[in-house]
């Protein structure tokens, strides 16, 4: 029941609602095939649960799914895979316009792992973003307010 209410919190966010924050630059970024090969990655780093509780939370742009796949690596902190850089940008924004606390996440070209750990269970994260950005060739951001 907390996955559809984030989820239609965060859909529900107009997109005016806060000044804009900085888009994802794209440049240089590491991108993925498969949701599988970004989980490997992922989770080499994060060491992530075997089958944690939960459903991801899907990212919704003009009624339709933004992502192409997606993975809980815990509870709250989830690897979505973008069909294109649109896609990730308009997700980006989503989160970014948020007003339910903040959200960090580490992104790439085609991929996003986002932290819904305060939004979830109002505890913050206890995983290393910047690291997992550094090691996957990705960006760090903390977005929303």
């Amino acid at each position: 029941m907390l996955e559809v209410a984030v989820s239609t919190l965060l859909v529900a966010v107009p997109l005016t609602a806060c000044a804009p924050q900085d888009q994802p630059r794209g440049e240089n970024l590491r991108t993925f095939s498969s949701i599988d090969e970004a989980y490997v990655a992922v989770n080499e780093i994060l060491g992530c649960e075997a089958d944690p509780a939960g459903e991801p939370i899907v990212p919704i742009g003009d009624g339709v799914p933004l992502t192409s796949a997606q993975k809980l690596c815990f509870e709250n902190v989830q690897l979505d895979l973008y069909p294109d850089q649109k896609a990730l940008q308009e997700s980006y924004r989503l989160l970014s316009d948020s007003n339910q606390g903040k959200i960090h996440l580490v992104h790439g070209m085609n991929w996003m792992v986002v932290d819904f750990s305060r939004l979830g269970s109002g505890q913050p994260s206890t995983w290393n973003a910047e690291r997992l950005a550094k090691e996957l060739n990705g960006e760090y951001a903390s977005v929303g307010t």
